[in-house]
């Protein structure tokens, strides 16, 4: 038989393994856990939603998210290349002179709805060396998907 001296520890430890597992307040965790929930599976759908949204846009018109370099040279002519993020190509001002190419772009959009005025207002402006080998009167410019393009033939 066990003494009472080797019991008592026995049971004591026994007690102490008992209570940290004890949760005091396990009845406002289980309902705090529960609000975590829903807020989480809420988030989930939104985010589900805006993923659709975004594959819907990108199915519409592939080219508009189609991600180029920037700069490139090939055999034949330099690309320069420039992310319109969306504006309008006819907002911006491109023109060539004595060796350089100059790109500007202006954009004041207003509006007025119930809750007030808006106004912004955004503008770039780039100007590029051109390459002592190209043909400037054979330099193009046009819009390829979101990019407002400037190639840049070899002579």
């Amino acid at each position: 038989m066990f003494s009472k001296v080797l019991l008592t520890p026995l049971l004591a430890g026994a007690t102490l393994l008992s209570a940290a597992s004890y949760i005091p307040n396990l009845n406002e965790e289980l309902a705090h856990n529960k609000e975590l929930l829903k807020e989480y599976k809420k988030g989930i759908k939104q985010l589900e939603k805006r993923n659709a949204f975004l594959l819907k846009a990108k199915k519409a018109d592939p080219k508009l998210y189609e991600e180029k370099p920037l700069f490139e040279e090939t055999k034949s002519a330099y690309i320069q290349r420039i992310k319109l993020g969306g504006a309008k190509a006819k907002n911006i001002n491109f023109k060539v002179e004595n060796h350089t190419a100059t790109i500007s772009m202006n954009i004041k959009t207003e509006r007025k709805d119930k809750n007030g005025y808006y106004q912004s207002s955004r503008s770039f402006y780039q100007e590029y060396q051109i390459p002592k080998n190209v043909k400037e009167s054979k330099i193009k410019e046009y819009v390829d998907g979101d990019y407002f393009v400037i190639k840049m033939p070899k002579r």
